[in-house]
């Protein structure tokens, strides 16, 4: 089914998911539609968005519209581009309006991402319960303005920080594809014997730069004896796709390069260690299949929140952070040859990530987060009135 105008409104609730369009507010939202396929949905977006939910609801028998919303950062320094953002936003805020008015959402729930500030804002102009979700460890600009004006806001950490000011907080977790939650049930241990040793590196949904020049180099310099055991599934920018290609073969090292790994479930499936970027859905991925992790946080991030989400997993003592501004190529390498000739580093904090994740489990009721997020949004579209019992 592609882009379908809504059918039976009078029979179903009808949920409006708005999120912008990159993997991190987009895979959350479609962890919980697949949780929630007893309801219609409206769907607003960015047009890299867009293109993530066709693909999505191609594969999927739900009734559904989208809408796609052209939206820009307002933080922009350049004034004339402060001002067209703040134009894009008015005239989202006039469709969403209408949206609202025709479509006649029972709830909204906002991923985040520019895109979202109209929707959430137009939502409470026409009275419909809303919830915004906040994927990180420290809330966005943008998440912390709807927290304001939203009923509920949805954490993904106990400890988000910069919320102590927000009264309905909800501990819901970040909702991830049920194949990362199968791998979190495989016994790490088991896996571990198996060759080569994988390690698996991507760098967030468009690649990292730094993955591919700084650590590509570092492995490439390995003894030659971990470069023979080892097999490396790399995520890479095109244009970096044959420069990668080559350093693995000259230096002998088993690899397997794409720009795009179409489910990556099934390479974490494989992988005895992952390095990787620290975004929400990233960490959320980690923490659902149990895998160790190297966390190289993007240094640019907005209020350094990829080292808040990292540290995490460093303050449960399992997994790693390498700072690729303040450490040392060698001390890259010194991690990763301690962490091979140590394996059973890796089990232990495969342990005491399945550990932790219960303990977070244990806070939702035994609930996974896209089951109790979807119960949550049930919950308020039949009883739009009812005070919900917040946890957090």
């Amino acid at each position: 089914m592609k882009n379908n105008d809504i059918k039976n409104l009078n029979r179903r609730k009808i949920l409006m998911v708005v999120a912008g369009g990159t993997g991190g507010h987009i895979y959350p939202s479609l962890s919980l539609i697949n949780k929630m396929s007893n309801y219609n949905f409206v769907i607003i977006t960015d047009q890299r968005g867009g293109e993530y939910y066709e693909n999505f609801f191609e594969k999927k028998s739900l009734n559904f519209k989208i809408f796609v919303h052209k939206v820009s950062s307002p933080s922009n320094k350049n004034i004339i581009q402060k001002i067209i953002s703040l134009l894009q936003i008015s005239i989202s805020l006039i469709k969403s309006l209408l949206i609202i008015l025709f479509k006649k959402p029972d709830v909204v729930i906002g991923f985040g991402g520019y895109p979202t500030i109209a929707p959430l804002i137009a939502s409470k102009i026409c009275s419909i319960p809303s919830i915004i979700h906040e994927q990180n460890a420290i809330i966005g600009r943008g998440n912390s303005l709807l927290s304001k004006i939203s009923n509920i806001l949805a954490l993904s950490f106990v400890d988000t920080k910069k919320v102590e000011n927000v009264k309905n907080i909800v501990f819901t977790g970040n909702p991830v594809r049920k194949e990362f939650e199968k791998i979190g049930h495989v016994n790490y241990i088991k896996s571990i014997s198996n060759k080569p040793f994988t390690i698996l590196i991507y760098g967030g949904s468009l690649g990292a730069s730094y993955f591919s020049k700084q650590l590509t180099s570092i492995i490439c310099q390995l003894p030659e004896k971990i470069r023979k055991e080892i097999k490396i599934i790399q995520q890479v920018r095109v244009e970096e796709l044959k420069t990668v290609k080559n350093k693995y073969k000259n230096h002998k090292i088993e690899a397997e390069i794409s720009t795009f790994f179409q489910n990556i479930f099934d390479k974490f499936e494989i992988a005895h260690l992952i390095i990787t970027r620290s975004g929400g859905s990233t960490i959320a991925e980690i923490l659902a299949s149990c895998k160790p992790a190297i966390f190289v946080p993007l240094p640019n991030s907005l209020d350094n929140h990829q080292y808040e989400n990292a540290k995490f997993f460093v303050t449960n003592d399992c997994g790693w952070i390498f700072d690729q501004i303040n450490n040392s190529k060698s001390d890259f390498e010194r991690l990763i040859k301690d962490i091979f000739q140590n394996k059973q580093k890796l089990s232990t904090a495969s342990q005491k990530i399945r550990n932790l994740s219960q303990k977070l489990s244990n806070l939702r009721k035994n609930k996974t987060p896209s089951d109790y997020l979807s119960d949550l949004i049930s919950e308020i579209a039949n009883n739009p009135k009812k005070r919900v019992n917040y946890l957090c």
